[in-house]
């Protein structure tokens, strides 16, 4: 035994043995199946467009300013301030990574309304993916995926909001997708998910958030994906989303509404820098 360890530990084979346990425990830990996110979009799907009425004057405007931005657990702390200026006339606020604190409607003043899907937990810090509006949405739902190795979750958060003066709706689909994977399986199910809402939803559609896209294949996938179901990519110029390996991670993808104004906004308080744009409905 102690032949083995000096052998180990002259060739530096030591120190990966507590990284190959994290990992079979990653893969022994048994976290729902890939199917978990597919049987929570056939429910969220069974309940689109079956909400209660509004009346036809309230809902969201027809020129919508929206915030798309990854606060990395709010762990700088002047992620605030930067959240308060960015999101002082924004409509729709559709943030990853977030917190209790940045989930508190009352930081602005416009901001009555949010939607939390619970992502990770580590004691007192819950993070996951929030989306807050000027309005009341009509549904919510929460697609739960998981990561392979480390067996935490990685979600997307479905809302569904009346338009004003009309009875056509706005699905929003803000998503936090699966990061660590060898092979694309994982990665793959998480967008094929959200096919039967985008199928079932009739109306205008944003989804947007931090699709770690950080390789061709995620690209090609994410690309391929939005195009089957008719959603376009919102440009940016000058691109300045954070990217890995040049690729970016961040991603706004639009059907049946019109980018007016898209920008990028470079802040130092999250490892990822926010998408500001303005859309327009046309009825």
């Amino acid at each position: 035994m102690k032949l083995l360890l000096r052998i180990l530990r002259t060739t530096g084979l030591l120190i990966l043995i507590p990284l190959v346990g994290v990992l079979i425990y990653g893969l022994l830990a048994a976290p729902p199946g890939i199917g978990q996110a597919r049987a929570e979009a056939d429910r969220c799907a069974e309940e689109l467009g079956s909400a209660s009425t509004r009346p036809v004057g309230e809902g969201l405007p027809h020129t919508l300013e929206v915030l798309v931005w990854n606060i990395q657990k709010g762990g700088d702390p002047d992620w605030r301030r930067d959240y308060l200026a960015l999101g002082a006339n924004a409509h729709l606020l559709m943030l990853q990574e977030a917190t209790h604190e940045a989930e508190s409607t009352g930081l602005l003043p416009q901001i009555l309304y949010g939607t939390f899907s619970e992502g990770y937990r580590a004691g007192e810090l819950h993070t996951g993916v929030l989306t807050l509006s000027t309005v009341e949405p009509l549904l919510h739902c929460s697609l739960v995926a998981w990561e392979p190795w480390l067996a935490t979750p990685k979600v997307a958060n479905v809302s569904e909001y009346p338009l004003a003066d009309s009875n056509v709706r706005l699905l929003t689909i803000n998503l936090h997708a699966v990061n660590f994977t060898v092979g694309m399986e994982e990665f793959r199910a998480q967008m094929e998910a959200l096919d039967i809402l985008l199928h079932t939803h009739q109306g205008p559609v944003l989804a947007a958030g931090d699709f770690n896209t950080w390789g061709p294949r995620r690209l090609r996938v994410v690309a391929e994906f939005m195009a089957s179901n008719a959603l376009r990519p919102v440009h940016f110029e000058p691109d300045r989303r954070t990217k890995i390996l040049k690729r970016p991670l961040d991603h706004i993808y639009l059907r049946d509404l019109r980018a007016i104004h898209s920008e990028v906004v470079e802040v130092d308080s999250s490892d990822h820098n926010p998408l500001r744009v303005r859309l327009v409905w046309t009825p």
